[in-house]
């Protein structure tokens, strides 16, 4: 946990501007030495709570034997950590019950912070000011596809909810990205627009959940979202069935869910800007003297060389393309980073590989997430030639991932 901090610490929060509490939860309290190693690790304000024995324990209504029988199967099959009866608690506590714990009664929002993780770049502004200034309720920086192993009966236990609190649903969701019509494929018209046509909303018994998720391990959230009667009441609902035991139900995708049918789009957040490392799952943004070449980097003499040579050799010349490809994807202005740039998709399939029998979107899950010029892919573009290569078949887009603009005008002329 100490690393983790380290990082954010430097990166953002140990400006005097900023220092913000840290708040830790375990389910057993914690050791001496534990504590003073995170108290040394910065100057804000630390808090260690003990989670709660009804919110850490397997529910009265779940039947033990049936738990313990799935847990090990899906253990067997490779869902990860289905296994350990820990994960399942930690799920369920993530999901919902998390932002009912009494130390959180007094702050706005919260910033999810997992041990082992890398903020890979300086972050140039207050977060949780730009979250209440911009009227943002939930902010991610991936959004990959999830095993649907995990979670069979999820959107089915989904849908029932929906039918009986159709009016939970806000007019302004945008839900589109996340199902898909298993007759029709991604190129169907969009199901909310449709739906929202039709005045009602039976028409989700047709649409299936296409396992997309933002990647719960980074996210910056409202807490009176997390407490208000929509989310409660949907978490509630899942809590019953008894998918946090009988399956693993995840706090990702009821995350994802829950706030891309409860809230506008338009308080939802894509941290582009943020690099973030976790396990196999990284994004690293681009970084201004990295990627921009103008009049300011121009002066730093090997930027200068990189525009203006031409001539001297093939590999220079390489040099010079590259030069340009550096100018067209544009940097983010002041932004520093220790990473290398990665492309907004290229986390898509880290856990659910190309090998996996799980049918997938066609379009990885940030390029729907985004949707309009996202989508579109080259004329000459040959998917089987690209698999035939050796590739996922899952390239050919018009823009490749690495711009430093995520929120670029759509095919409709409108921001996404």
């Amino acid at each position: 946990m100490v690393y983790s901090m380290t990082q954010l610490e430097a990166r953002f929060n140990s400006r005097v501007t900023h220092q913000y509490d840290w708040v830790f939860f375990n389910d057993e309290e914690f050791s001496e030495e534990f504590m003073i190693a995170v108290m040394n690790a910065t100057n804000s304000q630390c808090y260690f709570e003990v989670i709660p024995e009804e919110h850490w324990s397997v529910p009265s209504w779940i039947d033990t034997t049936r738990f313990d029988v799935g847990r090990q199967f899906m253990g067997s099959i490779g869902v990860g950590k289905a296994w350990l009866q820990s994960y399942h608690h930690m799920c369920r506590w993530n999901a919902g019950l998390f932002a009912l714990e009494k130390r959180l009664a007094y702050y706005e929002f919260f910033w999810r912070v997992e041990p082992g993780v890398d903020f890979s770049c300086n972050i140039n502004y207050d977060v949780f000011r730009f979250m209440r200034d911009n009227n943002m309720a939930y902010g991610f920086n991936m959004a990959i596809l999830d095993d649907a192993r995990s979670f069979p009966s999820l959107w089915d236990r989904t849908k029932s909810f929906i039918k009986n609190n159709k009016d939970v649903i806000h007019e302004d969701a945008d839900y589109d990205w996340l199902l898909q019509d298993p007759l029709q494929g991604d190129n169907a018209a969009r199901p909310s627009q449709t739906l929202k046509e039709q005045n009602h909303y039976d028409g989700f018994e047709q649409l299936e959940y296409n396992n997309c998720q933002f990647y719960s391990n980074f996210e910056v959230g409202s807490l009176s979202f997390f407490r208000s009667k929509e989310h409660r009441a949907y978490f509630e609902h899942l809590d019953k069935t008894g998918g946090f035991y009988y399956e693993r139900f995840g706090d990702a995708p009821i995350h994802t869910l829950s706030v891309s049918l409860f809230l506008p789009k338009s308080r939802i957040w894509y941290f582009r800007d943020i690099g973030y490392a976790h396990g196999l799952c990284e994004q690293c943004p681009p970084h201004q003297f990295r990627l921009t070449i103008d009049s300011e980097v121009l002066q730093h003499t090997y930027a200068r060389a990189l525009a203006t040579n031409t001539s001297f050799s093939e590999k220079h010349r390489r040099w010079e393309a590259l030069s340009q490809d550096f100018i067209r994807q544009g940097g983010i202005p002041g932004l520093a980073c220790g990473c290398t740039v990665s492309a907004i998709d290229h986390n898509n399939a880290k856990l659910v590989p190309f090998e996996s029998k799980q049918q997938k979107p066609e379009h990885p899950c940030i390029r729907l997430y985004l949707g309009g010029k996202w989508l579109e892919k080259r004329a000459d573009w040959d998917q089987e030639a690209e698999i035939a290569a050796g590739r996922d078949g899952s390239g050919g887009y018009l823009l490749d991932g690495l711009e430093s603009n995520p929120f670029i005008n759509n095919s409709y002329g409108e921001k996404k």
